[in-house]
């Protein structure tokens, strides 16, 4: 016969639909807890014959858990890694309590001299477990191996380099993306109609990630057999004036029936094509949800956004820490985030 799984700390959180931490605030009589969930919590803690694991809420009190996060910073052009950061904050206030210290180490994604620096400074302090998002490839893979050297298990966060983290990848499965953008490209065309992969943003050699999802876009296309004329160009610029030129020569050269934008700078392709009436808009399909890109999907200028959640990807990497190192626990194999699509229609009702 098997052995019984023990019901834990999870599982209440699960029940009652809550985070970990309000349960940890329930079972301490902390503050900052309804009434109403306080006693739903309480109820399920009963009705299991819940009882606390001492040696984890020991250990969480007297050996306290350090965790470095290595992301990029938010930059002028996109809010996208604020996102990331602002749910890495909320772990940090919710998982704090625990005795869990994290740390934020910033790099620019467009300037590999400041990933290495960054990583040089995550060793100078003695760390458990490291969150990165492996924008530069090579550089990652080193990184990983002196981690390994130093014993601290790293987590990849919304991008992945297969078989290199120790613990995994939280964030959404890039190929999928791409064949999702695919599928919505198909509704939106008739056969034999041209389509342009669009990359935008300096650095983009670094970029590896995008061929995931523009590998995924096209493969999808192709084994439709519609005869789509697709079409991959990069513009190298971020400031708007530049990306604007490039494209106007881009737009006259392909015509385009369809832009698909492979990051989170749709909203400068949403800019031109309202600024410039003189251009016979295209469809646009571009990515995530920040206020500059809804802009133009309220205005009908961009027909769809695919959103992967940074916010969340950023929360259930400490999350996913917490379970590891405090209880213990081996979390089942992380899942890939869900792909949402937003529309006119629905981004009013839709929250990260």
């Amino acid at each position: 016969m098997s052995e019984k799984k023990k019901f834990g700390i999870k599982d209440i959180a699960k029940l009652a639909n809550v985070s970990i931490a309000t349960v940890d605030r329930v079972l301490n009589n902390r503050k900052d807890v309804s009434d109403v969930t306080r006693e739903k919590i309480q109820k399920i803690i009963k009705e299991n014959n819940y009882r606390p694991n001492m040696y984890a809420r020991s250990l969480s009190v007297k050996n306290n858990l350090s965790i470095a996060v290595l992301i990029p910073r938010t930059s002028q052009q996109t809010g996208y890694w604020e996102l990331c950061l602002t749910g890495i904050n909320k772990g940090i206030d919710e998982f704090s309590s625990f005795g869990i210290n994290i740390d934020v180490f910033l790099y620019d994604q467009e300037d590999v001299s400041t990933f290495n620096k960054a990583a040089d400074t995550v060793f100078e302090t003695k760390f458990n477990a490291v969150v990165v998002a492996p924008i530069f490839i090579e550089e990652t893979r080193c990184f990983v191996d002196r981690c390994k050297q130093n014993g601290l298990q790293t987590i990849f966060i919304n991008s992945d380099i297969p078989n290199s983290s120790s613990l995994g990848y939280v964030g959404p499965d890039l190929y999928s993306t791409g064949r999702l953008a695919g599928n919505l490209t198909s509704y939106l065309v008739q056969d034999e109609s041209k389509l342009l992969i669009l990359n935008v943003g300096k650095g983009l050699q670094n970029y590896k990630y995008l061929n995931t999802k523009i590998e995924g876009y096209t493969k999808y296309l192709e084994n439709l057999g519609r005869n789509f004329d697709i079409v991959l160009r990069d513009i190298h610029h971020n400031d708007y004036n530049d990306v604007s030129r490039e494209l106007s020569n881009l737009v006259e050269e392909i015509v385009p029936d369809l832009i698909f934008v492979t990051n989170s700078r749709v909203s400068v392709v949403g800019q031109f094509f309202h600024e410039r009436p003189d251009f016979v808009k295209p469809h646009i399909i571009g990515f995530d949800f920040l206020p500059s890109n809804v802009d133009y999907l309220a205005k009908g200028v961009v027909d769809f956004l695919i959103c992967q959640r940074p916010d969340k990807q950023g929360y259930l990497a400490i999350e996913y820490l917490y379970n590891y190192f405090l209880l213990k626990e081996k979390p089942a194999d992380i899942k890939s985030m869900p792909i949402d699509i937003l529309t006119i229609e629905n981004y009013l009702f839709y929250e990260n």
